[in-house]
């Protein structure tokens, strides 16, 4: 379960003038609720970066916590990779990188985080925003950890979020969905009616009337749920039912629900897309791309930072630029794009990583 609402606001580090008067005027240009624009970090002491995580117990020790299982082949299973693939990147022992999934209620979430931070690890990883009010409560009684918080957008004293901009993989995939679809009409399933899934589902629009301006893109329906694949196989039926033939989705393990509904109707030239990871195989047949999220780039990166004393919160943004966010065509469906659509989509995928088009968010 991913709960990714991102509302900004900025959380004091020193009782001093200036510190109060900036977070007076955050609040007054910010106020509450999700924007777009990005949050301000915590001032430090005297000007001067004081490095963070610096944990106790001599290992250096990184844990993760998520809300869902990481057999989802998705959300959860990315994080999970990317905790693999910090253990890996930094030698550390199971023992030092532990995890703990399926943290569905408040109470649970909070435990866990307390757990492994009352045990001196240096970073906790949050994934999900859902941790990250819980995280800026305890931060103070934990400094010597940091709490790194995917999908978040605040950023406190000990408290830094990972600002995932899916929005890059998602245009591109509009871009492909309106040029491979014959109806002429495109479909959305997401599980929360969010403003991290809709302005997925916005820059998803953008790329396909970047191409075809007279596409129609149908009204998102969210099943409220992001693991219940019957809610999401019926919510693409109908769908499908409403003329859509190119099915984009952001409902992590449910995704499959959408699959196997596209599966069944094949026969009338319908198409689905993945996110959050490379979910090709999940059906080869009619997936036609991918736009997944490498969380161990954004996982290393931080971790790296934090082992050698030099990181500080911040709310740097990892998109395809940065390298986490991907777009992958189904190889096995590569026939099936003409050759010069592939083009366009190279050509676009780079202009996006060069920083040349800006990907409308939010």
């Amino acid at each position: 379960m991913r709960l990714r609402q991102r509302p900004l606001w900025t959380p004091l580090s020193r009782k001093t003038f200036l510190a109060a008067l900036a977070a007076a005027l955050a609040l007054a240009a910010f106020g509450c609720g999700r924007a777009n624009e990005n949050a301000t970090a915590a001032p430090t002491s005297g000007g001067k970066a004081a490095s963070v995580g610096t944990g106790s117990g001599g290992n250096f020790r990184v844990a993760l916590v998520m809300s869902g299982p990481t057999s989802d082949n998705g959300w959860n299973a990315g994080a999970y990779n990317a905790l693999l693939a910090v253990r890996k990147e930094l030698n550390l022992s199971e023992q030092d990188s532990p995890s703990v999934d399926s943290q569905s209620t408040p109470e649970k979430r909070d435990e866990s985080l307390r757990a492994f931070a009352s045990k001196g690890f240096n970073i906790v990883y949050g994934h999900g925003n859902e941790y990250e009010e819980p995280a800026l409560k305890m931060e103070s009684e934990f400094p010597q950890t940091l709490f790194v918080i995917s999908s978040g957008r605040k950023v406190g004293h000990n408290t830094t979020p990972i600002i995932i901009e899916l929005e890059d993989g998602a245009y591109l995939e509009g871009m492909l969905a309106a040029s491979m679809s014959k109806a002429n009409k495109l479909g959305l399933v997401g599980a929360q009616e969010i403003p991290p899934v809709q302005s997925v589902f916005q820059a998803f629009e953008a790329g396909a009337k970047a191409v075809k301006p007279t596409i129609q893109v149908l009204k998102p329906l969210y099943t409220g749920s992001w693991d219940d694949v019957g809610k999401a196989k019926q919510a693409t039926l109908a769908i499908i039912d409403q003329g859509a033939d190119v099915i984009m989705q952001d409902v992590d393990a449910a995704a499959q629900g959408v699959f196997n509904a596209v599966q069944e109707r094949k026969d009338r030239g319908v198409w689905a897309l993945g996110t959050n990871s490379d979910q090709n195989k999940a059906a080869p047949d009619v997936i036609l791309a991918s736009a997944p999220i490498y969380y161990d780039k954004a996982f290393i990166s931080i971790a790296k930072e934090v082992k050698a004393g030099t990181f500080q919160p911040n709310n740097r943004p990892f998109g395809m630029k940065e390298g986490v966010v991907g777009f992958v065509l189904n190889p096995a469906l590569a026939d099936k794009i003409p050759a010069d659509l592939k083009a366009r989509l190279e050509e676009t995928q780079k202009k996006i990583t060069e920083g040349l088009l800006a990907v409308p968010k939010g």
